[in-house]
């Protein structure tokens, strides 16, 4: 983790030396050697697929239609369709979209204040629950219209895996975002309070601030899946500002129910999380155990594969 050259290749360095030795000897090996090795390399990629779900992190804005296969799959002469099928064929795939909001009216007036060298009024003039400017919402119907054409966007290993739920942070900038793809993909969408960005509601000047009402919620987000029991009447929000400590430790939590969530599947299953730039990283960080950030774009898509949801070891980084 953190700076050695196998958290830059995204590869344990087990495998990592196990591949360098197949790339150095494949042309020198008969056929009958040929076979073995295939067959002990789909063994080794059965047993990282029980302990590591992969990851590929990348953005929806960039050029690049899908990602490439990752490189510990890609064996010579011939048996890379093999493993990738050994590897795949373990237990049920759980898929995260992670995916960071689009613009909003704060991101806008940060950039800004720090072009006009006015970084110090960003507490008195930030809104305490800003929502998207026009380009945000261009960006956030773009995010929809592409996965919603293009599937292969996040079903790049050919599995034909849809979009089966999105839950979104109950934070305005967010559930605008999550709006067309709730519209577009048709897909069942839900508040989910707990992935809201680090901080919570507050401001310097505006005292107690509770976020919005499930009656809100209703009326500017119809169709939405509202859970009362933690939004209400007076908003979702507790009040007051929370401190980084007591964000990480919401991140961890985020994580065991998604690895709740994984246990409970029998069938390869992919839903998306409609969060935030400072949330998404420590809940990253946390799903991957990496000594590092992870600096996200509005409306970037963070893929995570879990394929034991008792291990947060991931095996690819892909960005």
């Amino acid at each position: 983790a953190g700076g050695t050259p196998y958290h830059r290749s995204g590869v344990f360095p087990s495998s990592h030396v196990l591949l360098s030795s197949f790339g150095e000897r494949l042309g020198h090996l008969d056929e009958a050697e040929h076979r073995y090795i295939a067959k002990m390399f789909a063994r080794t990629l059965r047993r990282l697929a029980t302990s590591c779900p992969r990851m590929f992190s990348r953005s929806l804005s960039s050029t690049s239609l899908a990602p490439q296969a990752p490189s510990h799959l890609e064996a010579s002469e011939g048996t890379s369709k093999e493993a990738t099928k050994e590897y795949a064929s373990v237990r049920p795939l759980f898929r995260l979209l992670l995916i960071r909001h689009a613009e909003s009216i704060n991101n806008r007036l940060y950039k800004e204040l720090c072009d006009t060298g006015r970084a110090n009024l960003w507490d008195e003039w930030r809104h305490a629950d800003p929502p998207l400017t026009e380009e945000g919402w261009k960006q956030a119907e773009q995010l929809a219209t592409r996965l919603e054409r293009n599937p292969d966007l996040y079903d790049f290993d050919g599995r034909g895996m849809r979009i089966s739920r999105i839950y979104t942070s109950a934070m305005h900038r967010a559930m605008q975002t999550a709006l067309p793809l709730h519209r577009y993909l048709k897909t069942a969408t839900e508040v989910w309070p707990n992935i809201h960005e680090t901080g919570g509601i507050f401001h310097v000047k505006k005292g107690i601030l509770r976020g919005h009402t499930c009656n809100q919620i209703g009326v500017e987000f119809a169709g939405f899946h509202i859970p009362r029991e933690t939004i209400g009447e007076r908003g979702w929000w507790r009040g007051g500002s929370e401190t980084y400590a007591q964000m990480v430790e919401r991140a961890e939590a985020t994580k065991l129910t998604l690895f709740d969530m994984a246990q409970e599947i029998d069938e390869d299953t992919t839903i998306a999380l409609v969060s935030h730039g400072s949330f998404l990283s420590a809940l990253i960080r946390s799903l991957t155990q990496a000594n590092c950030a992870f600096a996200l774009l509005n409306t970037a898509v963070t893929c995570v594969d879990i394929t034991d949801p008792r291990q947060s070891l991931f095996s690819r980084l892909y960005s």
